[in-house]
């Protein structure tokens, strides 16, 4: 697994609301070598989330590039788009967007059923293979779980692939220090100990601090905070 480079030009991603247009995220350039972290902090409706959409090739901005290893990710048609996004990154979404009646190996192999209509024997054992090292039974129903374990479930289900990016949103947000503990300590796994990039939009001071480093966002606009 080698990680992307990430190369952003331009960014602008607007909205229209009761007929006036207004910029939800500008961002004049950003640089994230590969295997680097980075904490997208702010108040609540800054923008982050918005940003961290835009990089996984989810929401298509208005204007400017997002890079990936020199290669805009824009320029792909949707299904293209689609398919890069399922083998580069790993998405964990503040909400989990678990199905909470399924039982925690079948929400983590969830991304391959796109794919294929069968699931492997391989990827099977990866997936059950991740939930035991994040401390997560694999039979139950999911909704029976903790939000720490939930959180740790939908962490699991982005690595399936082995992605070289994780892209986390508000990744601790509502779990007890305990769990969010747990949580940013496995990020800053991802992030050190495997080489991936791991960007997440946060207000937590651990796991900022454990990312190293910061892009702040005021009202849309962003640049990176200093020490």
């Amino acid at each position: 697994m080698s990680a992307p480079s990430l190369a952003v030009r331009g960014l602008d991603v607007r909205f229209v609301d009761r007929g006036k247009t207004f910029s939800a995220v500008s961002l004049e350039s950003l640089d994230v070598a590969p295997g680097e972290s980075l904490a997208l902090t702010g108040p609540s409706g800054c923008g982050k989330s918005t940003l961290l959409y835009a990089l996984a090739g989810l929401l298509k901005p208005s204007s400017g590039t997002v890079a990936w290893d020199g290669s805009d990710v824009y320029a792909r048609g949707e299904s293209a788009r689609d398919a890069w996004r399922r083998r580069n990154v790993g998405f964990v979404f503040q909400d989990f967007e678990l199905l909470p009646e399924l039982s925690p190996l079948r929400n983590v192999l969830v991304p391959a059923t796109f794919e294929r209509f069968r699931v492997d024997a391989a990827t099977r054992a990866r997936a059950e293979s991740l939930l035991e090292k994040f401390g997560v039974p694999a039979r139950g129903a999911t909704g029976a779980l903790s939000r720490g374990e939930r959180q740790r479930v939908a962490l699991a289900r982005a690595l399936l692939f082995d992605p070289p990016v994780i892209l986390a949103d508000e990744p601790t947000a509502s779990l007890d220090a305990a769990s969010g503990a747990a949580v940013i300590a496995a990020l800053a796994e991802q992030a050190r100990a495997e080489g991936r990039t791991v960007i997440a939009a946060s207000h937590d001071p651990l796991l900022i601090k454990r990312l190293g480093g910061e892009l702040r966002l005021e009202r849309g606009q962003a640049k990176m905070a200093t020490a």
